[in-house]
């Protein structure tokens, strides 16, 4: 990542357009319309149109060959950090203007695949005969229910209508947001096959579907809270990597730019369900809200043993009476993050985060990891840190147990049978807060 101050200027939203616009056939002149997957054919325009280009780029051995996009993924993608998103908007949107040059069909827009509305993978790429089908899947995948798969690993998400920017978006220079740790990973490695890592996953046809309904989240998220929050250093960052649809380098490319969708040529054709992420506070009768009364706040951090691939920290003693004590005036914040070493034994995990109370435990996140281990001269090079949360939903647990109250997480092998050495964990922080509130 660079730090380019002038990126923040005016200009920075032409500058992408036209990155985007060079090497076209000829001037975009309404918005592209991307539309949910499920409610596709094998004959609508964009999926014949995206069939026929990943076709022809499959032949090719250029700029805009197919396995230009995935080395441009494997090499440049930014993951972990504050960047995936704008990284990955501008990678697609590149890809769509290659495909309307390709194919002539000048008003291709990419599908999304929304994996909560639509819970099946589309049958045009499940279809052995389909230049969209990847024979590197899971196995089983073609039945799979992906809202039951995804919601049976973790309860925890983006809030759309909450998040703040490093939540969500994630932070600098490490640290994945909610979107990307629990939207994201999972539904690479429910995929699985090339889907399961940054070094392959661009080269199955539903990384791409996948991607732009990630896109089309946050653009949700962008009309909902994001406007006010981006950070101006943020703003100022560029990306680099794509090629144009003349398969020529496009260059640096300013983050500003890529904050509004209809400034790079296209719009969804619904945003994100937003009610799926607005649960409405519950409270006495005719209560609508809690007020703040005030509170306390802990910090807390805990390093890992060398050769380990587990750690853990204990909440204090004091908020965890005041906690079992508690009714529903009483808010819970909590927000942490664990860190691992980025390196290759850490690739087919599940990295599995606990509160443990009284002998008992619940799930605080659990995301596979998704690591891009960088190539020489590239960035990635920290520690590779998932987020987690929880808030009112733990006091139940601790009500119910007696004794200390721990955080842990562990990294669990996908793949076992490999028989691989243990990923080395780093450290886990918390900050916990406590407010005394009143229904109003």
């Amino acid at each position: 990542m660079r730090l380019n101050r002038r990126a923040a200027l005016l200009g920075a939203g032409a500058t992408v357009a036209a990155g985007l616009a060079a090497g076209t056939a000829g001037a975009q002149t309404t918005l592209r319309i991307r539309r949910s997957a499920g409610e596709l054919t094998a004959a609508s325009d964009d999926v014949v149109a995206f069939g026929e280009a990943v076709r022809l780029m499959k032949r090719r051995r250029d700029g805009l060959s197919w396995d230009r996009q995935v080395r441009i993924h494997h090499v440049d993608a930014q993951h972990g950090n504050g960047l995936f998103l704008p990284w990955h908007r501008l990678q697609l949107a590149h890809l769509e203007r290659i495909v309307a040059r390709l194919t002539g069909h000048d008003s291709f827009a990419m599908p999304y695949w929304d994996w909560q509305e639509h819970r099946f993978l589309p049958a045009w790429v499940t279809d052995r005969d389909s230049p969209l089908f990847e024979r590197e899947r899971a196995r089983g995948v073609d039945e799979l229910d992906f809202a039951a798969a995804r919601w049976a690993e973790s309860p925890y998400t983006a809030r759309l209508a909450s998040d703040d920017f490093e939540t969500f978006c994630g932070k600098l220079p490490e640290g994945q947001g909610m979107v990307e740790g629990y939207g994201h990973n999972h539904i690479h490695a429910l995929i699985g096959g090339a889907m399961r890592h940054p070094r392959t996953s661009a080269r199955d046809p539903m990384f791409w579907l996948h991607h732009s309904n990630v896109d089309r989240v946050w653009a949700t998220w962008h009309g909902l809270r994001g406007k006010d929050l981006y950070p101006a250093d943020w703003k100022a960052l560029t990306v680099t990597g794509f090629v144009d649809a003349a398969g020529e380098p496009v260059g640096d490319l300013p983050v500003s730019g890529a904050l509004e969708t209809r400034a790079l040529g296209y719009e969804y054709d619904r945003l994100y369900p937003f009610p799926v992420f607005n649960v409405p506070e519950a409270g006495p009768p005719g209560a609508t809200r809690r007020v703040p009364l005030g509170g306390r706040s802990w910090t807390l951090r805990a390093a890992a043993e060398p050769g380990s691939d587990r750690m853990s920290l204990a909440l204090p003693d004091e908020a965890v009476a005041r906690m079992r004590e508690a009714d529903d005036t009483l808010m819970i914040e909590a927000v942490g993050a664990v860190a691992y070493a980025r390196e290759a034994a850490l690739e087919d995990r599940s990295l599995e985060i606990r509160l443990a109370s009284g002998g008992r435990e619940r799930s605080l996140g659990s995301s596979p990891t998704f690591v891009h281990i960088p190539e020489v001269g590239h960035t990635h090079r920290g520690p590779y840190v998932l987020p987690f949360r929880f808030g009112e939903e733990v006091l139940n647990l601790l009500a119910a147990g007696e004794g200390p109250v721990t955080v842990s997480v562990a990294a669990e092998d996908l793949l076992p049978e490999a028989g691989r050495p243990e990923p080395q964990a780093a450290w886990i922080e918390l900050k916990l807060t406590l407010t005394e509130t009143r229904w109003a």
